[in-house]
């Protein structure tokens, strides 16, 4: 009975950290795709010589590494389980003692190092660059406007960013209607536009998200540590079943002698 308790236990935390390593893995590509969405847009020249590695640049790369390890994980504790084989118990305790040190490294690393200014910082820089692409490139003041909708902002810093070269707003900065599957249509978007005035810079809220996906990545990163520690627990007292039962039985003295005669 232990045994099968401890099986049932086991198979389902690891289904528990597979899905939450799956949704690691997703939420780490759609964060690497959001920052992708601004760099790709920025002035290339401006960073031949720069091969630094930023932080939102990394976060995503090392959340998503780190979850497919989990998944690795989880699918030798499945195999452990299902073929009761001490083995791979015994690697998947052993792994599943590195995952908790990577998850628990990688949430610290990403709230020390990645959820402060810095951030901000990038971000603010990534944005001021690619809005004066915006101003000589229409491929980019498109995309940029795109980015406006979806986030609901206006220029860079704010929307008087756009007073001092434009005769009006944009459309992207009055748009509240972010579908792509809408026919074409028209906005009064002048610069006393209340909707586009009480707008955020696109800077400020995309920080905000940036901050806001690390601290999520984090604590999935925390929630799935804690589960992988319940499944060693669990995997220990499945490996201590199946040791007993494997045992060969011990014969009394008795029971020899009449062995032997």
């Amino acid at each position: 009975m232990a045994s099968t308790g401890s099986k049932v236990a086991l198979h389902i935390l690891n289904a528990i950290s597979l899905i939450i390593g799956l949704a690691i893995a997703s939420a780490s590509i759609w964060f690497f795709c959001q920052v992708n969405e601004f760099t790709r847009l920025r002035n290339s020249n401006h960073y031949l010589l720069d091969y630094t590695v930023y932080w939102p640049q990394a976060i995503p790369w090392l959340f998503f590494f780190v979850a497919l390890f989990v998944i690795g994980v989880s699918a030798c504790g499945f195999a452990g389980a299902r073929k009761k084989s001490r083995g791979l118990l015994t690697v998947y305790i052993t792994m599943s003692a590195i995952v908790i040190l990577c998850l628990v490294a990688a949430a610290v690393l990403s709230l020390v190092f990645a959820d402060n200014k810095s951030t901000d910082d990038f971000v603010k820089d990534t944005v001021w660059d690619v809005y004066f692409q915006a101003k000589i490139d229409t491929g980019v003041a498109e995309s940029f406007g795109v980015i406006e909708r979806k986030l609901h902002c206006c220029g860079a810093d704010s929307p008087r960013d756009y007073k001092n070269w434009k005769s009006e707003f944009p459309m992207s900065c009055c748009d509240v209607y972010y579908h792509g599957w809408l026919e074409p249509y028209t906005i009064d978007c002048e610069f006393t536009n209340k909707l586009a005035n009480e707008r955020h810079g696109c800077s400020t809220v995309a920080a905000q998200y940036a901050r806001i996906a690390i601290k999520v990545l984090s604590a999935a990163s925390i929630f799935t540590a804690f589960i992988s520690i319940m499944s060693v627990v669990a995997a220990v007292m499945l490996s201590r079943a199946l040791e007993k039962r494997n045992r060969p039985p011990v014969q009394h003295e008795s029971e020899s002698k009449k062995v032997l005669l």
